[in-house]
């Protein structure tokens, strides 16, 4: 009997074991999340930075566009680094400029432009190259002030070459960046977007409504 009970105990000894690797194994390949870095840092300077999704291309209406949307924040100055079609190497290299604004809080949209390149010339844009200029732009927006808050335009069109992107998210979300899925549902919503890759007025109007309410509880 003694024989029996001892070996039921090891049994459920080695059950619950096993069920304990393989939800470590789960959590392991989860992203890391990490609470959003400098919250309610006060009120400054708005910075973006980025590509044509940060410039709100294909908006007529520019209160609609990523500037004039964050500017119903409350803020001292909205400073505007984005340019269409700059790929994440040409955003990092806008750095320098945007840390010299000071600013409170960064909008930042990157990583698309990379993916097309790659999608078009295989093997020139490589994911490993965006992931570690996203990475080195995170740091070093988070290293020259820790007084920032940082937010990112996570994107995952439906594409099947766009890996890359969210990957970028993942590592957003591990480094304290208030991630945004301004883009959800309007890839495939015509009525919304001026092109296959940029809204419409309408679109960024829904966008915008998504960056506020993702920023406001951690901004100002």
């Amino acid at each position: 009997m003694k024989k029996i009970i001892i070996l039921a105990a090891l049994a459920l000894i080695t059950s619950c074991s096993g069920s304990s690797s393989s939800n470590n194994g789960i959590l392991s390949n989860k992203p890391t999340t990490v609470a959003i870095k400098n919250t309610n840092p006060g009120i400054g300077t708005i910075t973006v930075m980025g590509d044509s999704l940060a410039a709100g291309s294909g908006a007529t209406d520019v209160a609609v566009k990523p500037a004039g949307c964050l500017s119903q924040l409350e803020n001292t100055t909205v400073t505007n680094h984005a340019v269409p079609g700059y790929t994440s190497q040409q955003i990092l290299n806008t750095l320098t400029a945007a840390q010299a604004d000071a600013p409170k809080l960064v909008f930042v949209s990157s990583g698309g432009n990379d993916t097309m390149i790659d999608n078009k010339y295989p093997g020139q844009y490589p994911k490993e190259k965006t992931l570690q200029e996203m990475n080195t732009l995170f740091d070093q927006l988070f290293q020259d002030n820790n007084q920032i808050v940082v937010a990112y335009l996570s994107l995952n069109p439906p594409v099947p070459y766009a890996t890359r992107l969210p990957e970028i998210t993942q590592l957003a979300q591990s480094k304290g960046v208030i991630v945004i899925d301004g883009m959800d549902g309007l890839w495939t919503d015509a009525s919304k977007m001026s092109d296959q890759i940029h809204p419409n007025n309408i679109g960024y109007a829904i966008m915008c409504s998504r960056i506020l309410d993702a920023i406001k509880p951690y901004y100002p």
